[in-house]
């Protein structure tokens, strides 16, 4: 039996798409013949195209030399306008949340011959982003709490193990005709595949828009805390006033959620954002890391979102507005 044949690319190719990118591209099936493309920063791309990409795990250097790097879209473009057969069957956004619209209109000529489009980010309403320029009916959601550093070009560490949900974005835009439907379910269920060969735990999500406002509520009450106060996740917990404050910035954000009608399951997100950093105690949260390198923060995709659905709605957050206005100083101090 022949291989499949996919093409998956990774626009934004940094810490978390090396990390997913690096993985698919190293599976070994009988199944599927994999052609993974990356766009990433120049130095970035030039490593893994003359020496591969290093994947560090406990101590263990796993290396993968079958990724095809660029630092932008401009070569595929012209293939893409001599090769009309030229498609990619997933195409991942891994970019900061921040860059998400930028990326999206640079690459435009790529997601267009895209079957699906993967927004793997922080945050939450970034598919309302895209869909400003992507069909609804091919956009699919993923969350995951693996973490992942670029701590130099071409060596991506992993720093935490987890789970992966997936969904389609918009599924009222795919269930509404028969053969949308099971188009949709068949290529969530190919990309499940990919995930779980690849060795990452993953389940596809009823409603992954509830999965994405979760695991917000762990980044409001982790991330800028951490990049304020310089404190380690576990660090933040041992301070009762940064708890408390922790705790009444998740409390804001799930009354936004619950205003906006986002269906949420009975669960304690403050004692579940508690045991989050108690486990991953040692981490610089992907903030901190923002504020120490000097580079602008996803502050508007998470405490910063939260505010801005609370003025649209005429509700009060005060705890998220004080935190989204204090690291947007930050940011302005940065030279």
């Amino acid at each position: 039996m022949s291989k499949r044949k996919l093409r998956i690319g990774f626009i934004g190719a940094g810490s978390i798409g090396s990390l997913f990118g690096g993985y698919i591209a190293s599976i070994e099936s009988n199944l599927y013949d994999l052609d993974v493309i990356f766009f990433s920063l120049g130095d970035h791309a030039s490593a893994i195209n003359q020496d591969g990409l290093e994947i560090v795990k406990n101590q263990t250097v796993q290396k993968i030399s079958t990724i095809h790097a660029y630092e932008n879209e401009e070569i595929l473009v012209e293939r893409i306008e001599s090769d009309p057969s030229f498609r990619f069957d997933f195409i991942f956004l891994t970019t900061k949340t921040y860059d998400i619209e930028t990326v999206v209109n640079q690459y435009q000529k790529l997601i267009d011959v895209s079957n699906w489009v993967v927004i793997l980010q922080n945050g939450i309403g970034n598919e309302d982003v895209v869909s400003k320029y992507v069909l609804k009916s091919k956009i699919i959601r993923a969350v995951t709490t693996n973490g992942a550093l670029l701590k130099e070009p071409g060596r991506v560490i992993q720093i935490g193990e987890g789970l992966t949900k997936i969904g389609l974005a918009f599924p009222e835009k795919v269930n509404v005709k028969e053969d949308d439907r099971k188009m949709g379910e068949i290529n969530l269920k190919l990309l499940l595949d990919l995930l779980r060969l690849a060795g990452f735990e993953t389940v596809i999500a009823e409603n992954i828009i509830m999965e994405s406002w979760e695991k917000v509520f762990v980044n409001v009450g982790i991330n800028a805390f951490g990049a304020l106060t310089r404190l380690k996740n576990g660090e933040l917990l041992k301070s009762e006033g940064l708890k408390g404050l922790m705790g009444e910035a998740i409390e804001e954000a799930i009354k936004v959620a619950k205003l906006k009608n986002i269906k949420l399951i009975e669960k304690d997100f403050v004692a579940l954002t508690y045991e989050v950093a108690r486990k991953t105690a040692e981490n610089k949260n992907s903030m901190l890391q923002d504020v120490l390198n000097g580079s602008p923060t996803e502050i508007d995709f998470i405490n910063g979102r939260i505010l801005t659905y609370a003025n649209e709605l005429g509700v009060k957050v005060p705890i998220n507005e004080l935190i989204t206005y204090l690291i947007k100083g930050l940011e302005m101090s940065v030279d």
